[in-house]
């Protein structure tokens, strides 16, 4: 979607077109929620189908309606999703087949530690994601993951209107002259950008879905942050001139389909390879998804979709293969004097982006494979740059509004938590809606806004804890690999986490509300304090007798982990280089095959194997080597 299309009043007018209701003005609403973002959308979509299912026979549910600024979905940061994200798409009805077709295949994760004094010294970890007859793991381009579920919110009832600016300040004095025992409703002031006009909506709820820039969050409380290093982003776009399948890569056994972190003693880097569908006409991009999810109304097979060169063909649309790589470092990273970093480039992403590269050999080896996108986005998004990632809200909820998603806090990308963590805040507050509508007076609105504030204290500390524990971990190559394999151990192999293949939506917020990676596990809790203890210290290379006894204790509290009875998995199929002891075994490659690449020539693209699919999603060519093979 390209940037000028996106910045017209004429975009929001079409958007707004597929409401159900588009020609009639809201004035009321039960429930307003300001951002239009992922989060917006999960709540809209998981609350829609709660209301109706809470509803009497024949009466409609309670109204939503969602108010973004923007003139239609733009560009954001934040590509990859992981099984939680995937199980809730499923259990609202948006099945694999549709999402293929517009997003990158994903299977699971892989680390690469590395010494910036010895190109030889690595460390080495990987983990399958979902398999394909489960749920899909996507990358995802964040417009078009946000058109998709706009479109379908809408499908459900939900009134999403773009171009329509809410005024937060004058919003939130009516928030705050609300009596004390009656409930009233809400007043939202609210600016359409087409005209210029300015109306009011009156609500029950005010939900703040407008993540780090906490529009109503920030008039109850100032974000904090945590003691210690924080950390910055730097990051752009590249192209491909090598296959980074290729056998000579500098990273040994690397899939593309993983999203793979390049962990160093400064931070990490990640790369992600994904389809953008950026420069496309608006119209035409919703043409195709509705086309799509007439197909997913069908339960179409997956063999029967189009794929997706055939969609952007049949629908005049640009697709492409795009690769985000970035680094998130520490903030207390000492970067060289402004002279010389000058030197390396002419921003200072660009500049801090080359200089951290310059220092490791595998990955200026790497790079010298890929070619700098120049504006992809849009003028001047060629480079991005993004500061002090991680905060927290201390009030998240008084008795008629609540935020949700990163408005709640946020602390680093590496396991991606933003979306597939922080979805729990956006499914709980959608559960508790039917209760808090029914709720007669102000004390029973706020007792069930107590239990969503409850809900959400403590669960960005638990993430921020995790984030340092694996920064930590990445002073040495030795002692990196830990870190994911307590995040698999804790997260993966918990009760919660193995009974979710039989999750339904009457089940799926227990089970997203239940997981933040296992750091909230008191034997990841415990360990994790040890190591942070062990590790603090400065950007660089940690002692080696440091990094000794870190290994030593990391043996001796896995195995008491394990002998809890707590966590269990087929941990050979799942991991590469470990067995079913989770013992580290560096002859042993091999693992679950959930993934190959299409045999087409022209292709080469990843397809995750299901037993009854053979067409490539992205190529459409058949395929003979469909079946997943289990590792023995």
């Amino acid at each position: 979607m390209n940037m000028a299309l996106s910045s017209l009043p004429s975009s929001s007018a079409f958007l707004n077109a597929q409401n159900k209701n588009h020609d009639k003005p809201i004035l009321k609403s039960d429930i307003v929620v300001v951002g239009g973002g992922i989060h917006s959308l999960i709540y809209s979509i998981h609350a829609i189908k709660r209301l109706t299912l809470n509803s009497s026979s024949g009466s409609p549910p309670p109204s939503i309606t969602v108010l973004e600024k923007n003139h239609s979905p733009g560009y954001k940061i934040g590509e990859s999703t992981l099984t939680t994200f995937g199980l809730w798409l499923k259990t609202v009805g948006i099945g694999s087949a549709l999402l293929w077709r517009l997003f990158g295949p994903k299977d699971g994760l892989a680390f690469y530690y590395l010494n910036p004094h010895d190109p030889d010294d690595i460390g080495t970890f990987a983990a399958n994601g979902p398999s394909g007859d489960f749920v899909p793991t996507l990358q995802i381009e964040r417009t078009i993951s946000e058109l998709l579920l706009t479109l379908y919110a809408q499908r459900l009832g939900v009134t999403v209107l773009h171009g329509h600016t809410v005024d937060t300040d004058t919003t939130a004095a009516s928030l705050l002259n609300q009596p004390l025992h009656e409930p009233s409703p809400v007043t939202v002031n609210v600016t359409t950008s087409k005209c210029g006009i300015s109306h009011s909506i009156s609500t029950n709820l005010l939900v703040d879905a407008t993540g780090r820039f906490r529009r109503l969050a920030s008039k109850s409380s100032a974000r904090t942050r945590f003691p210690g290093f924080n950390t910055d982003a730097f990051w752009a776009y590249f192209e491909e001139t090598v296959s980074s399948d290729s056998n000579d890569n500098p990273f040994p056994s690397y899939e593309s389909c993983n999203t793979n972190h390049i962990c160093l003693p400064e931070g990490w880097a990640w790369i992600i390879r994904l389809p953008s569908w950026e420069g496309s006409p608006l119209p035409n991009l919703v043409n195709m998804i509705n086309f799509l999810l007439d197909l997913n109304a069908k339960d179409t097979h997956p063999d029967d979709y189009p794929s997706a060169l055939e969609l952007a063909q049949q629908f005049n649309l640009k697709f492409k293969w795009v690769v985000s790589i970035g680094y998130a470092l520490r903030s207390d990273v000492v970067y060289p004097p402004d002279d010389i970093l000058h030197k390396f480039g002419t921003c200072e992403a660009e500049r801090k982006f080359q200089w951290i590269t310059s220092r490791y050999a595998r990955m200026k080896s790497f790079m010298s494979r890929h070619k700098l996108i120049h504006d992809l986005y849009g003028p001047k998004t060629t480079w991005f740059t993004r500061k002090t990632l991680t905060y927290d809200s201390p009030v998240v909820a008084r008795t008629n509004w609540a935020a949700i998603g990163d408005a709640t806090g946020f602390t680093n990308p590496l396991y991606s938590p933003g979306i597939n963590c922080n979805m729990a805040t956006s499914v709980y507050l959608a559960e508790l809606t039917p209760e808090y509508l029914a709720g007669r007076t102000s004390t029973q609105r706020g007792e069930v806004m107590e239990q969503y504030a409850k809900f959400c204290q403590g669960r960005v500390e638990n993430l921020q804890r995790m984030n340092v524990f694996n920064y930590l971990l990445m002073r040495s190559p030795k002692t990196g690999p830990i870190g994911p394999l307590w995040q698999y151990l804790c997260g993966t192999g918990n009760k919660t986490w193995q009974g979710m293949r039989t999750c339904t939506f009457e089940e799926v917020a227990r089970t997203v509300m239940a997981w933040e990676w296992g750091s909230d596990r008191d034997e990841y809790i415990n360990f994790a304090e040890e190591v942070i203890q062990f590790l603090r210290g400065p950007a660089n290379l940690a002692p080696d007798e440091l990094v000794e006894e870190v290994m030593k204790l990391s043996e001796i509290r896995l195995r008491q982990a394990i002998e809890t009875g707590k966590y269990k998995s087929r941990w050979a199929g799942l991991l590469r280089w470990y067995d079913d002891d989770l013992a580290r075994r560096d002859a042993k490659t091999g693992r679950d095959v959930l993934a190959r690449r299409c045999e087409s020539k022209g292709c080469g693209n990843w397809r995750i194997l299901r037993d009854d699919v053979t067409r490539c999603a992205t190529c459409g060519a058949l395929n003979e080597q469909t079946a997943i093979v289990r590792y023995n």
